[in-house]
């Protein structure tokens, strides 16, 4: 398991930056309530569903879509609780 140094998590609050508006809604107030507290494991599951494309993961976040990997679920708790 990767241990997050403050660079990469400076990496991944880059990778937040959406082009769908309302994703970066969701995720801005993810990271300003949420994303401190993230562990390890959990920073690597949030790094994976960054991965996704953005139609997809808004998706996931709006419960239109379910997601085939179980990983994903307690972090999209998470951000849809944010």
């Amino acid at each position: 398991m990767p241990v997050f140094d403050e660079a990469a998590k400076r990496r991944i609050r880059y990778q937040t930056r959406r082009g769908l508006l309302e994703l970066d809604i969701v995720l801005g107030r993810f990271m300003d309530k949420e994303f401190q507290n993230l562990n390890d494991e959990e920073l690597a599951v949030f790094v994976d569903i960054l991965e996704l494309p953005d139609q997809e993961f808004l998706a996931l976040v709006n419960q239109k879509e379910e997601t085939t990997d179980a990983r994903f679920l307690p972090l999209l708790e998470k951000i849809r609780g944010a």
